[in-house]
């Protein structure tokens, strides 16, 4: 099976390493700048689970290459639309798509722009972040991707060599409902990057200050109410076992988003937050709290790209 992983930052660099140490045949659809620092450095991870050090073939979209039986989509979301656009003449017809982007929406954009398309869900669950340098250092020893069908757009035949070639790689496990796996992770995500950017602190920093644990309860059970009013799968009781994660995280714990943030980089917010936002007005959920967290992440955003803007 040939496999295009489509983006080399901490999420793509990383599922590209594990699938390469595996001994799979991988070639990584980047930008131009990354590829000059991966044909320089190489492919580099530090990681707790081992590192990884490779110089896997690279294409920047244009060139010449596939097709390939599995594209790996791990861009960031705001790029997802132009990115799809370059992937198509990597595609054959029966390619299959997995992605492992934050937030449900691209479920959506993807099925839109690649009709007919085989589509798997996936999630990524690791904390980890691309150095200037252009390594991707792990940053805790959880590392978890999940796959699984999506919609029943694949045969049983195509379904089971995606499987039979995963299965290979320890970091993938399949889930029988990725769809529930989709939504919990979006719940997720929605509440740690919405208030670890509203308040530009860590985990531990908001919940050790008041009213600490039930800013935290407030923001699980709008988006419990939204996402099953939208129709989505979450297990029972999601916001108490939420709960139960959030006491035991390390106080140090951030998010991806405000590792953005704090950088002067674009956020998924209008990804995550909006689509949040777009469900629940569609469904009658009010999410006082999430409106004012799309609010700070738009001041910022608006402010970030004003200073782009400026003149040297």
């Amino acid at each position: 099976m040939k496999i295009l992983v489509v983006g080399a930052g901490a999420v793509g660099g990383y599922a590209a390493a594990r699938l390469l140490e595996a001994g799979l045949d991988v070639t990584l659809l980047v930008r131009e700048g990354r590829k000059r620092q991966i044909a320089a450095n190489g492919l580099v991870v530090l990681s707790p689970s081992g590192d990884y050090v490779g110089h896997p073939p690279l294409l920047v979209a244009g060139e010449t290459g596939g097709p390939f039986d599995l594209a790996v989509i791990a861009s960031k979301a705001y790029g997802l639309p132009l990115l799809l656009d370059q992937l198509k003449p990597y595609l054959h017809s029966r390619t299959a798509i997995l992605p492992l982007l934050n937030g449900m929406k691209h479920m959506e954009q993807i099925a839109e722009a690649l009709p007919g398309q085989p589509l798997l869900g996936g999630v990524a669950r690791i904390e980890a972040t691309l150095e200037e340098d252009g390594s991707i250092r792990h940053l805790t020893a959880m590392h978890r991707y999940t796959y699984g069908r999506y919609r029943a757009n694949l045969t049983d035949t195509e379904y089971e060599i995606v499987h039979q070639t995963l299965s290979g790689v320890s970091l993938f496990s399949e889930r029988a409902d990725i769809e529930q796996d989709l939504w919990e992770k979006y719940a997720f995500i929605s509440v740690m990057s919405g208030l670890t950017t509203l308040f530009q602190a860590t985990v531990g920093e908001i919940r050790d200050s008041e009213p600490g644990l039930e800013t935290f309860r407030r923001a699980f059970e709008e988006t419990e109410r939204v996402v099953r009013a939208a129709g989505g799968r979450l297990s029972e009781g999601y916001t108490n076992k939420q709960m139960a994660i959030v006491e035991g995280m390390s106080s140090a714990s951030t998010t991806s988003m405000l590792r953005d943030m704090t950088q002067g980089l674009p956020t998924e917010s209008e990804h995550i937050h909006g689509y949040l936002i777009e469900l629940a007005r569609r469904h009658g959920c009010p999410v006082s709290l999430f409106e004012v967290i799309r609010q700070r992440l738009a001041i910022y955003e608006t402010r970030r790209s004003a200073l782009a803007d400026r003149p040297v």
